[in-house]
């Protein structure tokens, strides 16, 4: 596979989960403010703090108001990380390979950026119900995947689809994670005996659709057993573990090696030994050591592993 089309799809599955997992960020800090009016209502730079993008948005914005970080994440153009960016390079991706693409996938992510790029430039823009638009995001980028999955042929054009999906969607799942800590938080982690405690908690789990799933497992609400269950959790998609161990297998199957073989280039390397030290770090290790310091830390080595993608498959100089 072309390098240029292989970069296009990985692209275009990365840049269409930052599109959900923007819309949930959003939606959790609508509710919270919601559950919470008197804490809430006044906390949302934390979430351009965790995506990243606090100096961007301070170089835009005067003061950290709700209307204005919601602008930013999800209509500014100028931040490349929003919404409507994201959803624009998405498009632009899956134009250039629609040739390969199931002609239902492209016709639905071109509709679905027509849709929000009209609502997005009309000049009195507003939405009557904030909380269904973010779901509506949510589900129009939950229908595209699904799409993908039921129509797209096992090929390396889908590993390198599910390879950037995996990647980013660790990535996410660790920021919904440093939100809350920066939220609400003291520096150690605690078990939870203030009621608003739980709902911050609770609201974390809901974020990133585990609330159910926790409660299969967990009788009750902690903080230690949510952040195990997000960081550790092997069977549930959206975990950190999950994510990596998904990202792994599409990055062996696209060379044709196994795990268990050794790795044949410095991305396989660089994913296996990540999955190794998730696999092998106690929680207890993880407070010790810090939550935010450990969230930190794994961002590093996981946009490590997309350096690595990018000289191994991507980088055109090399080859």
């Amino acid at each position: 596979m072309l390098s240029r089309v292989a970069n296009s799809i990985y692209w275009m599955n990365r840049y269409i989960e930052r599109v959900e997992n923007y819309s949930r960020y959003i939606s959790v800090n609508i509710n919270l403010s919601y559950d919470l009016p008197g804490i809430f209502s006044e906390k949302w730079s934390p979430l351009v703090a965790a995506t990243g993008d606090k100096d961007l948005y301070l170089s835009l914005y005067e003061s950290d108001t709700k209307e204005n970080i919601i602008e930013f994440m999800t209509f500014d153009l100028k931040n490349p990380n929003s919404v409507y960016s994201s959803l624009s390079y998405a498009r632009e991706n899956a134009r250039t390979i629609r040739e390969i693409l199931p002609k239902e996938v492209w016709e639905h992510l071109n509709g679905f950026y027509l849709n929000f790029k009209d609502f997005a430039k009309q000049p009195n823009r507003e939405i009557h119900d904030i909380t269904l638009f973010y779901e509506n995001l949510k589900e129009e980028c939950q229908l595209f995947f699904g799409m993908l999955e039921a129509t797209m042929s096992r090929n390396e054009g889908y590993y390198f689809g599910t390879l950037g999906r995996y990647i980013e969607r660790a990535d996410k799942t660790s920021r919904f994670l440093d939100i809350a800590y920066f939220n609400y938080s003291n520096t150690k982690v605690k078990k939870i005996v203030d009621p608003n405690d739980l709902l911050v908690w609770a609201a974390v789990l809901k974020s990133v659709s585990a609330f159910n799933m926790y409660r299969q497992q967990y009788k009750s609400l902690n903080q230690e057993s949510i952040i195990d269950f997000l960081i550790k959790e092997r069977d549930f998609p959206r975990a950190i573990c999950y994510s990596i161990k998904k990202a792994e297998y599409s990055l062996y199957r696209i060379s044709g090696a196994r795990p268990q073989d050794s790795y044949t280039n410095s991305a396989e390397k660089a994913i296996s030994q990540l999955k190794h030290e998730i696999d092998f770090t106690e929680i207890s290790d993880i407070i010790k050591f810090g939550l935010h310091e450990y969230l930190n830390e794994f961002q590093t080595k996981n946009n490590n592993i997309d350096d690595e993608v990018f000289k191994v498959y991507f980088d055109s100089e090399l080859k």
